[in-house]
């Protein structure tokens, strides 16, 4: 993959790294000193390495620029590899995690980063200044045996969290549930469009790496098919990386915050023995204040209502109507919209308006909601119930 100085391929590179680098600076000026933003900042940083890694290791004149300086500083690039994706992960988490904190557990994190530096002492640093150099400047180092397998451990564990990564949003999907009682789609598209992108970008490096290691077993490399890969993930990382900077900077601001995963498995956990007392004060609550029917309404407000403790109030609707809060609160709003629905108040209001008064905010999740309780839509319903007027729906 040598090219010359500036081609097309090396302007990517740069433009990426100079757009992390950019961005990283004014977040970290007119953002939030908060995990959050130093995770997305870190992670900007770190990947901004890599396409500097990606110039010095494989450009002919980087390489030997950085060569006149010191041998030493070849690799420094590399490391991101091993810490970039534990930023995202870390990232993603306290992006969804309300009041997420680092603890002892976070610094296994820095596991791999650790083993590569301890490889790169052993392998690399202790040589003599002409070893180094003649290593790299015959490339010999980067079609090694030990090299290539330290080299595709980095890119498989960015694989690997991106994959994480995908595995929290699923649990925040679910956790959701429990907390809110209107759900935002967009704030799980967008989020997903992140992580797929990461893994399709982090896959594409992997496999790079995998097809490496292949030709290493076989001893022959097709150098013209690893730079056709190589070249097309550094334009597949510029696209990621802009649409990254772009939503950051649109909705990331937009998330709903759950509880910890750890803490929401902790509070499943023996939830048979529930106060007669408790739910009938909650069921009280929602007959008489018809607190349903507010739109926003999020177990925080439940919670207040009645008195009792977020998670405990969790614990004791998922064990005695088997449901989550999103789907709880919606059966009443069902009913609510039932009532409407057969009132004579209601009888020329349009369906929008009904699922709007009862606490709905989307007609499809309305439907949806409806439909599984009576098997049949709102408009259905209405003209069952002896209305004959014209339903006008909208």
């Amino acid at each position: 993959m040598d090219a010359i100085l500036f081609n097309f391929h090396d302007l990517i590179l740069v433009i990426t790294a100079f757009e992390c680098v950019l961005f990283a600076a004014l977040m970290g000026t007119i953002s939030t000193k908060n995990l959050k933003t130093l995770f997305f900042v870190g992670f900007l940083l770190c990947h901004a390495l890599i396409p500097i890694h990606e110039l010095v290791f494989w450009g002919e004149r980087f390489r030997i620029w950085v060569l006149e300086i010191s041998p030493n500083l070849f690799f420094l690039g590399g490391y991101a590899y091993f810490i970039e994706g534990a930023l995202l992960f870390l990232f993603v988490k306290s992006l969804v995690i309300k009041d997420f904190t680092i603890d002892r557990k976070s610094l296994y994190h820095l596991l791999p980063l650790l083993i590569y530096i301890f490889y790169m002492v052993y392998s690399f640093y202790t040589l003599s200044h002409t070893e180094k150099v003649t290593l790299i400047h015959t490339q010999h180092i980067a079609y090694s045996a030990p090299y290539l397998y330290f080299d595709a451990l980095g890119r498989f564990v960015r694989l690997f969290y991106a994959f994480a990564c995908m595995l929290i949003i699923f649990r925040y999907t679910q956790l959701l549930k429990q907390t809110y009682g209107t759900l935002q789609h967009t704030t799980l598209i967008w989020l997903r469009i992140i992580v797929i992108s990461m893994m399709a970008l982090f896959g594409g490096d992997a496999l790079l790496l995998a097809l490496k290691l292949y030709y290493l077993n076989i001893d022959d490399f097709d150098l013209d098919l690893l730079q056709i890969l190589g070249t097309s993930a550094y334009h597949l990382g510029f696209i990621v990386f802009n649409l990254l900077i772009f939503l950051q900077f649109s909705i990331f601001r937009n998330v709903d915050l759950v509880e910890d995963f750890e803490h929401e498995e902790q509070s499943a956990v023996g939830g048979e023995n529930i106060n007669p007392e408790l739910v009938a004060q909650i069921e009280k609550v929602m007959q008489e204040t018809r607190i349903y029917c507010n739109t926003s309404l999020t177990l925080d407000d439940l919670s207040s209502a009645v008195n009792i403790p977020p998670r405990k109030l969790s614990q004791i609707i998922k064990s005695r109507y088997q449901k989550n809060f999103y789907e709880f609160v919606n059966g009443y709003r069902v009913e609510e919209a039932k009532r409407m629905l057969k009132s004579p108040e209601y009888r020329y209001r349009t369906i929008m308006e009904v699922y709007l008064d009862a606490g709905f905010n989307s007609k499809s999740v309305f439907n949806e909601f409806f439909k599984k309780a009576e098997n049949m839509t709102p408009s259905q319903y209405k003209k069952l119930n002896g209305d004959q007027e014209k339903v006008i729906n909208k």
